[in-house]
């Protein structure tokens, strides 16, 4: 953001375990719940730029094309997250203030989408498409919010993902400036929450007033041309497994846990979101959401995909 906001048998079993009011809330900041990242590799213009240490301010500027490529980590060793989760989303239940308030919408390469203008379709498309390319120029942003911010409390929509995510992939945030928080639940196949699972607040409570990059993780350094050009995009990862950590009765293991079929977002912080699934193993074999429809070209690329990866786990126990 611009600046800070201020001041069957599955039935049975849900009906008895506690509630979502029950859910802790806990905050991801650097160093405190996120999975910190060790390299960030970009693709610019056919070009790997690798960055061992993050940025200091805003070091480019354009509306190009910003190319996540791969994430490293530290797993007990170096770990390089390369899979990204982009065959399919949808964007649905968006909050109907959105119609009415003006500074919403999503930025993509110098084209914009916003929610009062292009309404409600459009927006979600548009929502749903960027996280289905590794762009950081391609996100969504809340800046000047005309009447005021949605009513606290009350999602912005749920991002519904084709491909599940299991508790070994993790997702990649990408943070206008790095200085504003969201939430994101965790949501089952038939698009509710998780009973038990803890709700993830990205940036915590939110930057100081005026001061940047100081609640996400990894400043890239990279900034809009025609998107406040004086704040870079700023990342943020975190494990599936947060989710359910220490989330079930009395401390213990969650009743459900896994995989994450979407996310319920919150932003009345008015961050500028961009939400990537990502993982160091291929999304291929991961479960299908069936609320989700690919369209008919990515059901050829998936079906390609599949085939491929059957072969080549046929060929990996050949040779094995």
């Amino acid at each position: 953001m611009l600046t800070p906001f201020r001041n069957s048998s599955i039935c049975c079993l849900l009906a008895c375990v506690p509630s979502l009011s029950n859910a802790a809330v806990i905050n991801l900041l650097p160093g405190a719940n996120n999975v910190a990242i060790q390299q960030l590799t970009l693709l610019i213009g056919g070009t790997p730029q690798v960055q061992t240490a993050e940025a200091t301010g805003v070091t480019h500027t354009g509306d190009g094309e910003v190319l996540v490529k791969s994430v490293r980590i530290t797993d007990g060793g170096p770990v390089d997250l390369t899979f990204f989760n982009t065959e399919a989303a949808a964007a649905v239940n968006v909050n109907s203030q959105l119609s009415t308030i003006s500074g919403v919408g999503v930025f993509d390469n110098g084209a914009v989408t916003t929610s009062s203008g292009a309404g409600h379709q459009a927006y979600a498309d548009a929502f749903a498409a960027a996280s289905l390319n590794t762009d950081l120029r391609n996100f969504g942003y809340h800046d000047y919010l005309s009447p005021g911010p949605t009513t606290p409390g009350t999602p912005d929509l749920d991002l519904l993902f084709y491909r599940a995510l299991n508790l070994d992939d993790y997702i990649l945030v990408s943070e206008r400036w790095g200085n504003s928080s969201f939430t994101v639940t965790a949501l089952m196949a038939d698009g509710n929450p998780y009973p038990d699972a803890n709700i993830l607040r990205l940036g915590g409570s939110g930057g100081a007033f005026g001061v940047g990059y100081e609640v996400h993780d990894w400043n890239t350094g990279y900034a809009a041309a025609t998107n406040v050009p004086s704040q870079a995009q700023a990342l943020t990862l975190f494990s599936i497994a947060k989710f359910f950590e220490s989330s079930g009765p009395q401390g213990g293991p969650p009743v459900l846990a896994g995989p994450v079929y979407g996310l319920r977002i919150e932003n009345v912080g008015e961050a500028d979101v961009k939400i990537m699934g990502i993982s160091a193993n291929s999304f291929l074999d991961n479960p299908v959401n069936p609320q989700v429809v690919p369209e008919p070209s990515s059901a050829l690329m998936i079906l390609l995909g599949s085939v491929f990866f059957i072969g080549s786990r046929k060929r990996q126990r050949r040779n094995a």
